[in-house]
């Protein structure tokens, strides 16, 4: 069963951070955050205008690849219930997972938000549904 890692880099000191990441030996990290420009700690940060950033290059020093999945951002991070995104993945879940879905394949992927609990974070909707699909989940 292929297996999908969620971590969450909130708290985490960046060499922490990827060191979880090799540890658990994470080929692919796929950022979920609607708005990864933004981060609080900025080596945490990418900006997709310029395709670049330094959280791209933290990973890459560590030989670990970085893809931005936009689709699966949280489109209102002020909603602490998270409904909004539950509601797009009800509509939507298989078009919104189709990307991530075909580069988990022989590929050690983990998903990428700032919150460090999975259930407090979209993350853990994301996850739901990758579970009714049969793949294994692990929280990092």
């Amino acid at each position: 069963m292929t297996t999908f890692y969620t971590v969450g880099y909130g708290g985490r000191h960046p060499q922490h951070f990827v060191g979880l990441l090799v540890q658990h030996s994470i080929a692919l990290v796929c950022d979920v955050r609607a708005e990864p420009r933004r981060a609080y700690r900025g080596i945490y940060t990418f900006n997709p205008e310029k395709n670049r950033g330094p959280l791209p290059r933290l990973l890459a020093e560590a030989g670990i690849g970085y893809a931005w999945l936009p689709e699966l951002g949280n489109p209102d991070r002020q909603d602490p219930t998270i409904q909004v995104f539950q509601q797009l993945m009800a509509q939507e879940a298989a078009q919104r997972l189709q990307r991530l879905r075909q580069m988990v394949q022989d590929t050690a992927v983990c998903l990428l938000c700032a919150e460090q609990d999975a259930q407090r974070c979209h993350r853990h909707i994301i996850t739901d549904y990758l579970a009714a699909y049969g793949y294994g989940i692990q929280h990092l």
